[in-house]
């Protein structure tokens, strides 16, 4: 549950009588653990009293903070106690007796709840103190003015709200002044509480950078403490005069407290050299007003001095420890030097994500910075970038290639997800033109800082090695393993005997079944499948080095996991019935029960329609109806104009279950998301591995379902990625959201245990993959490398081969490192070489490409087109011809949308080599989008039959038309023909993977003609926004200017009726 730093600070508390802090943290997992099994209804609520109880350890290191001066021992002890009180508050709302809350803060009491917080924020755990604030009870009823008031201040301070308690602080002081002041007791206490509001007020002003207070808030902390209580001293013991334990402790709490967070103000950041002063004070204000803290992993990546101008980084942080957060502060650098800022994701939905982050970290309205994901808006004539642009790799490459004079103010490319640089499962083209795009970044931009960012690589100090020798300057490795959010992992697991008992069962059924109806079936009977019904258990690892293979043990704990069983299922083989995992349906219970007990869950699957029927089953078995907010009404709204009628939707209207994957359109997805945010709003999503690296959606509970998926090539099974593993499982609990969350793995095939005997080895392997030592599983590698091994193994006419040497034969000699975009003698393949002593190994492989590379030469293509061809990864001699289909087509080339359409699609009917080589990555989707078999090919028909329905799409006719254009039978009775499975192949892929990118390089060709003085009716508004439009759905460049200028209209078939 806890990363190695975190640990490492629990195991730092001082040691107590039979309380050994080394155990803290298997100790405190173990407690969360039982407490998630009792929350899912698998474990009684237990009343066992150990000798160090949660509320014994609580008490004891929450009475250490308030008495220790040392920050040593007050730090840990602070987190120890603060991690047991929020273990405990679960604990209590789980029982949830109705008993009356007592008040918060009086003279004689401080609530643990708040308390937990204090300590929290002593220890510098954020995240914890956000979610410990967010289980405060405060309500102005049952307790005084005053105390409502701390208990806001102390909520406000945990979720840096500081400008709020400034405000609130204005109120009290005039309040204040009207208060009867008598002398007794009670106005010794409301003195006392509201010296401390005074201070926290204080404290919120300091942290803002707002100017010197008049005393400092930790010497009104003291002083309170210092009256709170009295103690006279005497020659025996020292004697109580009188003592306030409520204002004592919380005084206490608040000096620790201070301490833990005045060192960690964002205001306290010094201008970095170069850097505007005017635009960082007004950017560090306007951010601390949301994010007032820096946390301690990012603190030591600002001293290692990362976002100086001039240092470039590799810098490795565990997923959700705020690489984004942290990596703002190396951009408002850059911006505050009148530079630009590139952001590259691999994804599509992630490219969405941080766009979205960003905007909100630099708007436009307060620092007049642009945030833009508008890729394809860039292929356009003297295209000037925004302040900060977002794009995948292949997006980047593209426009280094198209246009590089847009990065000549570019100071900062940050690579998000870098471990994706290195190939992945044998393929290789996305790593490749992402390495591509690093090398030609650097001939483009060679005075630009990099920021590399991952939570998976190994090598991060060898790969900044090298990005420092590419650069010619500083590139620093900082790899910090601390994460301000954290995860009890587990696996979902059975009983050895009741495995063999339900199995027994099944078989006995089946052969009754058999001898009542003469006849021996082939597969398992349904009566018999009902048979295989058993109680799911777990199995928690208990710390991230629970597997001590020397002496062979493991710090791990089982829980029966829910109170009911689940269904396995089981197929028939020689030996007798092989029992299957059935890891979507177990998944889907335990989701059910989850959701029933308040925890918000996200399913992983494996296969999208498995998100969409899971989503469905358990939406089934809730029976909740979720009511729409009035803006997710404009959404619905939109949504039913778009797809044509409601019943086309892959998202239920109400449903309490929601599914998002790839085959979603975009709208329903953002409905998808904002539904499971919000509270009170659906209670589970069912998501794919692949669209995790862009979703945001902090879980209570996250569930895999399944660790392997179908295999392609082979139509086997092949496992998860490590990577895919860990940054699924990172959806549980998010900094800022939740700090702690459970992970549940469903595993292939199931798994057993029998009782009190050693795990097996297939056990510990899958536990392994859930909590390894660290994340760091990924080793960056170079593409390139594999390209020159195939080379060199004389496998020429591979396509990634073919797509190498397509991107080097026009941009002259691929070894003069001068004069090429890609200068490959500089690459981290060749490094590598260099550095294991194969240098003449990489020259010779170098020279063996060089001459595959003149061998494409054809000096009738000019450096225009060979641009084009580079980035197209195209045979330059297709472009040519594609600008001889231009030129011979003058004086009757399209002047329309919809007759660029057609003329595209007959120019790849006549050009089978082009046709092959664009559509090659989206043929099964072209082949699904007119209803012919995935594994067949593109022919003429098949690429004609595209044109009807993507004039329907540009004319702004809904899904369901553009599926009846298609062929498709979107009123059919069928859920699946129901959804229009055709026309979300054509507008979620094909489209924008396929034509939009083709009619790009249209534009560039027929722009490098120039043909518009020899055909009047030829439009450069209609050929400049061909991609554009094809993408977006216009078949006119003033619908879609208009698209543009009118964003609050949120579908496609509104815009186009709006516009009419």
């Amino acid at each position: 549950m806890y990363d190695p730093v975190t640990a490492a600070l629990l195991r730092s508390a001082p040691e107590l009588p039979n309380l050994n802090p080394t155990d803290l943290p298997q100790l405190l997992t173990s407690h969360y653990a039982k407490i998630v099994s009792t929350r899912l209804g698998g474990e009684e609520q237990s009343n066992n009293q150990d000798e160090w109880s949660l509320d014994k350890i609580a008490d004891t290191f929450e009475l250490i903070v308030s008495v220790s001066e040392d920050g040593a021992i007050r730090r840990p002890s602070a987190f120890v106690a603060a991690s047991a009180q929020l273990i405990i508050a679960r604990r209590q709302k789980l029982l949830n007796d109705g008993e009356e809350i007592p008040i918060n803060i009086s003279r004689d009491r401080l609530s643990p709840e708040l308390a937990a917080v204090l300590l929290f924020l002593s220890s510098e755990q954020y995240a914890d103190a956000h979610e410990a604030a967010s289980q405060i009870s405060n309500q102005s009823e049952n307790q005084s003015p005053i105390a409502f008031i701390i208990t806001n201040h102390i909520i406000d301070l945990a979720k840096g709200n500081l400008s709020d308690i400034v405000v609130r602080g204005e109120a009290r002081a005039v309040e204040l002044s009207r208060i009867a002041v008598d002398p007794n007791e009670d106005t010794a206490t409301l003195v006392m509480l509201h010296s401390l509001a005074q201070g926290i007020e204080f404290a919120a002003k300091s942290i803002l950078g707002l100017g010197d207070q008049q005393q400092s808030p930790k010497f009104i902390f003291e002083k309170v403490k210092s009256l709170s209580a009295i103690l006279s001293e005497s020659d025996t013991f020292p004697r109580i005069e009188y003592i306030y334990p409520g204002i004592y402790h919380l005084s206490s709490l608040l000096v620790a407290a201070y301490e833990g967070i005045s060192e960690s103000s964002l205001t306290n950041l010094p201008v970095p050299q170069g850097c505007d002063p005017e635009f960082w004070i007004q950017w560090i204000s306007f951010r601390a007003n949301k994010f007032p803290y820096v946390w301690p992993n990012h603190r030591k990546a600002l001293d290692e001095g990362f976002h100086n101008s001039g240092v470039s980084a590799v810098m490795v942080l565990p997923t959700g420890a705020g690489k984004t957060t942290v990596s703002s502060i190396k951009i408002a650098t850059v911006l505050g030097q009148g530079k630009k800022v590139i952001f590259l994701a691999p994804t599509h939905a992630l490219v969405e994500q941080l766009t979205t982050d960003l905007q909100e970290m630099f708007p436009k309205d307060i620092l007049g910075s642009s945030v833009s994901s508008d890729f394809d808006l860039l292929f356009r004539v003297d295209t000037t970038l925004p302040e900060i642009e977002v794009m995948t790799p292949e997006r980047c490459l593209a426009m280094l290639s198209f246009s590089p004079d847009s990065f000549e103010d570019v100071g900062l490319l940050i690579f998000d997800e870098c471990h994706l640089l290195s190939p992945q499962s044998g393929r290789i083209r996305r790593s490749l033109d992402s390495m591509l795009c690093v090398l030609a970044f650097n001939k483009i931009a060679p005075d630009a800082d990099t920021l590399f960012l991952s939570a998976m690589v190994e090598n991060g100090q060898e790969f900044a090695a090298w990005v420092s020798q590419l650069l010619g300057r500083s590139c620093i490795s900082v790899d910090l393993l601390w994460k301000p959010s954290r995860q009890a992992r587990g696996i979902v697991i059975y009983k050895e005997g009741e495995i063999e008992a339900i199995k027994i069962r099944a078989l006995d059924v089946q052969r009754r079944m058999n001898k009542e109806s003469g006849s021996a079936a082939a597969n398992l009977r349904a009566a018999a499948s009902r048979e295989l019904q058993i109680t799911p258990h777990a199995i928690w690892g208990l710390q991230h080095n629970w597997l001590d293979q020397v002496n062979n043990s493991a710090a791990c704990s089982f829980t029966k996991l829910i109170d009911g069983p689940v269904a396995l299922s089981g197929a028939l083989n020689e030996y007798g019935l092989a029992i299957k995992p059935n890891v979507n349906n177990v998944s889907a219970k335990i989701a059910e029960i989850s959701a029933k007990n308040n925890l918000k869950t996200i399913i992983f699957v494996n296969q999208k329609s498995h998100a969409i029927s899971t989503a469905k089953n358990i939406s089934n078995s809730l029976s909740l109806n979720i009511l729409p907010t009035a803006q997710e009404n404009l959404r619905w709204d939109a949504l039913e104009l778009e797809l044509g009628d409601l019943k086309h939707s892959l998202i239920i209207k109400g449903n309490a279950a929601v599914p998002h994957n790839a085959s979603m359109l975009r709208m329903e997805r953002e409905l998808s998301e904002h539904m499971y945010k919000r509270e009170g709003g659906a209670m589970v999503i069912v998501a794919t591995p692949t669209l995790a690296q862009g979703l945001n959606l902090p879980a209570q509970l996250a569930i895999l379902a399944g660790d392997k998926r179908a295999e392609v090539e082979s139509g086997g099974r092949e496992s998860l990625e490590a990577h895919e593993l860990l940054n699924a499982a990172a959806r549980a609990g998010r900094a800022g959201h939740l700090a702690n969350g459970i992970v549940l793995l469903v595993p292939e095939p199931a798994l057993s245990f029998p009782e009190n005997q050693q795990l097996d080895k297939r056990v510990v392997e899958k536990l392994q993959a859930l909590i390894p030592e660290d994340d760091h599983c990924v080793e960056i590698s170079d593409p390139l490398g594999i390209i020159l091994d195939r080379i060199s193994a004389g496998n020429t006419a591979d396509k990634d081969v073919v797509y190498m040497v397509n991107r080097l034969a026009t941009l002259n000699d691929a070894e003069n490192d001068e004069n090429t975009l890609f200068s490959l003698g500089k690459s981290f393949a060749a490094y590598r070489l260099r550095g294991s002593g194969e240098e003449q190994r990489f020259k010779s492989q170098l020279a063996e490409l060089t001459s595959l590379v003149a061998a494409e030469a054809n000096d009738d293509i000019d450096q225009a087109l060979s641009i084009l061809a580079s980035q197209s990864g195209l045979p330059p001699i297709v472009i040519f011809r594609l600008k001889k289909k231009v030129e011979l087509d003058i004086g009757k080339l399209p002047s329309s949308i919809s007759d660029w359409v057609t003329w595209l699609i007959n120019w790849l009917t006549l050009d089978i080599d082009a046709r092959e080589l664009l559509l090659f990555d989206t043929r099964s989707s072209i082949l699904g989008a007119t209803g012919n078999n995935k594994s067949g090919d593109i022919t003429e028909q098949v690429l004609n039959d595209l044109i009807p329905g993507i004039n329907a799409w540009i004319f702004g006719l809904p899904l369901k038309d553009i599926e009846f254009a298609l062929g498709g039978e979107p009123d059919s009775n069928s859920q699946t023909k129901k959804s229009c499975p055709r026309a979300r192949e054509l507008v979620g892929t094909v489209l924008p993977r396929a034509f939009s990118f083709i009619m790009g390089l249209v534009t560039r060709v027929v722009a490098e003609v120039n043909p518009y003085e020899m055909q009047e009716n030829l439009s450069p508004d209609v050929v400049d926004c061909l991609s554009t439009a094809i993408r977006l759905g216009y078949d006119t460049p003033q619908k879609l200017n208009f698209a543009f200028s009118n964003p609050l209209i949120l579908s496609r078939v509104g815009v186009h009726r709006a516009y009419s």
